[in-house]
């Protein structure tokens, strides 16, 4: 296994960005005086990390590295700050376009990564699931799976929220992010209306623990995808919003693309 952390010049963020990016070479096993080679190009995910989060807080909290190196595939974690992974026009940040095409293009060109779609997968937690399903649908052309542990799936809600100094319950931070909230629905922001828009979905997997303040919104999500016809995974388990959950159910999302 390979790790390399540095930061790329992104048009999309009009600035340099720090990025995490685990290749599955050099898998040399002293003990036993061996060596695997996985053949490249490599089957890649761009993992996102959630709110607070960045790309080296998902290499101290998970076992990414030793997935990577135990399935044979490249992973790339990128930095979203606190973006939810859409595009703001004003701060000229365009997150979801990083994310899902500028970001796939700057890796490949420097890495060994497949350029297949089939080969091409997203993923993220809490915030970063909302990223995954969000760019999985609106670049569906780039990915042929998307995984969403514990998904902050709450374009439903947060027009409702109140004003606090809590960005989690804090309708400014959203109005932020998401713009006006009463135009979210039925927008490119809204992952029911990209489903219902989109012409070829890629395969989804969804997990949350049944004990996560965010698992109504999951299990709701699941049932409109299964009222559309949707043939979707979803993995209700014992667990809250952790870090422990997220590292269990990451690793049951890789079994299902190697």
């Amino acid at each position: 296994m390979v790790l390399f952390r540095g930061d790329v010049k992104c048009k999309s963020l009009q600035r340099r960005t720090s990025i995490s990016v685990i290749l599955p070479a050099d898998n040399i096993h002293f003990l036993q005086d061996k060596e695997e080679i996985i053949p490249q190009p490599y089957k890649t995910l761009y993992f996102l990390h959630g709110l607070y989060g960045s790309d080296d807080i998902v290499l101290a909290n998970t076992s990414i590295q030793k997935f990577a190196e135990d399935n044979g595939i490249a992973i790339v974690i990128p930095c979203g700050d606190n973006s939810f992974y859409l595009d703001n026009e004003k701060a000229h940040a365009y997150y979801g376009q990083y994310v899902g095409r500028e970001l796939l293009d700057i890796t490949r060109n420097i890495f060994p990564l497949s350029d297949k779609r089939e080969d091409t997968f997203i993923a993220g937690f809490s915030m970063g699931g909302y990223g995954a399903i969000r760019n999985g649908l609106k670049y569906f052309e780039n990915f042929s799976k998307i995984g969403m542990i514990s998904p902050a799936l709450i374009t439903d809600d947060i027009v409702d929220y109140t004003d606090d100094n809590n960005v989690l319950r804090s309708k400014d931070y959203y109005e932020s992010i998401f713009g006006n909230l009463d135009e979210i629905a039925g927008s490119d922001k809204d992952p029911k209306y990209l489903i219902e828009n989109c012409p070829d979905i890629p395969d989804i997997y969804m997990a949350c623990g049944v004990d996560d303040f965010l698992f109504e919104k999951s299990s709701d999500f699941y049932g409109f995808l299964k009222a559309k016809g949707i043939d979707a995974t979803f993995v209700e388990a014992e667990g809250e919003h952790t870090w422990d959950f997220c590292d269990k159910y990451l690793k049951e999302f890789i079994k299902t693309v190697i």
